[in-house]
């Protein structure tokens, strides 16, 4: 095994000797398995992950990289060992012509630092995209979340890799005998010429409920508490807490594989004065989970402090989902809908509209299922989110 370790340490030094642009990462690398390095990948203008790439020569701190964009993460917080869903962009450089592509993924679904084990009673390994070979375009994968259930809210630490060749489930990074003691053979991290390295640290995204969406939509004396779970386990009722405290219990599905959506309106506010609120969980046995917070200042039109455009609520959605914006003036308005690739596929707003908070409904039933993007523009003020279509 020494030996092992020792020849990929020399490949890996060999092949940073080889290339000048690296893109590595940028997992800490002393906490898992690429204590001598990331895997890497030198950057030739061929494929990419998400819509831009980095020269990363050393890891850059966790989340540091301004081009960590290539996966939109269905649906967070996750519940652990439930089926859960990414959507991967594989950007094409101005060098590709038809060389192949392949993609792997692995989560740490258990925090201890590696990608090597299998949870969930045996269904769910950190090997969570398996050698798939991809072209340009947006890619859809399911998958069992590897997890676990005692460790309460925890982060999701994932790593996606673009390769020019197929590679496995070792090629996370260098092999340490230490980190993984029950894999037989080296981690596969040489230089494709192609492609590279995406990682990400997502705090808080495990839940024992899984908590699709959270908006909290300020108003006129009021603010609309909405919410959507992915799935809930003896789930007894939700609890709405305003500013740390209790304000309003709302029953819940128990158990549901789909999960629902929730809806509560807390009136007899007090316009300006921005007001707190927690969504917790209570389970059947009385333990309670919090899911999420966010602060609104509920106000009338005329105080609307910043042009804002909301996410969409539900989200995921089929076919209906809502729409709010507010608006600091009066102006013309545009809100347009477009696909993953830049083509528009609905215009929802194009008009005057006045200053205050408005809403507009998206049907999207003529529409296959997919990821969308819609952009509002009014006043040289511009903004965009994602939005999930599923049928």
């Amino acid at each position: 095994m020494n030996k092992c370790w020792i020849v990929c340490a020399a490949l890996l030094m060999t092949s940073v000797v080889a290339f000048a642009d690296f893109d590595l990462g940028d997992l800490p690398a002393c906490n898992y398995p690429t204590f001598f390095g990331n895997p890497g990948h030198s950057m030739t203008g061929k494929a990419w992950l998400g819509e831009c790439i980095t020269q990363e020569d050393d890891p850059y701190p966790v989340n540091g990289d301004g081009c960590d964009d290539g996966v939109f993460f269905v649906g967070l917080p996750w519940m652990p060992c439930a089926i859960e869903t990414v959507f991967v962009t594989v950007t094409a450089g101005p060098n590709y012509a038809t060389n192949p592509l392949w993609l792997n993924a692995w989560k740490d679904g258990n925090l201890d630092g590696d990608f090597c084990d299998t949870l969930c009673d045996g269904l769910a390994n950190e090997w969570i995209i398996h050698n798939v070979p991809v072209v340009p375009g947006v890619h859809m994968f399911t998958f069992i979340d590897p997890g676990v259930l005692d460790l309460g809210s925890y982060a999701a630490v994932l790593r996606f890799r673009l390769s020019g060749r197929s590679l496995g489930r070792n090629a996370f990074g260098f092999y340490n005998p230490f980190d993984c003691p029950d894999m037989p053979f080296c981690g596969n991290f040489a230089a494709d010429s192609l492609g590279e390295v995406e990682d990400y640290w997502i705090e808080d995204a495990q839940l024992v409920v899984g908590l699709h969406s959270f908006d909290v939509v300020p108003g006129d004396a009021r603010a609309t508490v909405n919410w959507r779970t992915a799935s809930e386990t003896d789930n007894d009722h939700f609890e709405i807490l305003r500013d740390n405290v209790l304000v309003h219990s709302v029953p819940a599905l128990g158990s549901s594989a789909s999960g629902s959506n929730y809806q509560w309106v807390d009136n007899g506010l007090t316009n300006g004065t921005e007001y707190t609120y927690t969504l917790r969980a209570v389970d059947v046995n009385g333990g309670h989970q919090e899911l999420a917070v966010e602060s609104v200042t509920p106000s009338v039109n005329a105080v609307i402090g910043e042009y804002a455009l909301h996410q969409n609520f539900p989200n995921p959605f089929n076919p209906e989902t809502q729409i709010s914006y507010d608006l600091v003036a009066s102006g013309y308005v545009t809100i347009k809908v477009y696909n993953m690739i830049g083509q528009e596929v609905a215009t929802l707003v194009s008009g005057l509209k006045d200053a205050g908070s408005h809403t507009v409904t998206f049907d999207a039933s003529h529409l296959p299922a997919a990821l969308y993007l819609y952009k509002m523009e009014v006043n040289g003020f511009s903004a965009t989110h994602k939005m999930l279509l599923i049928k």
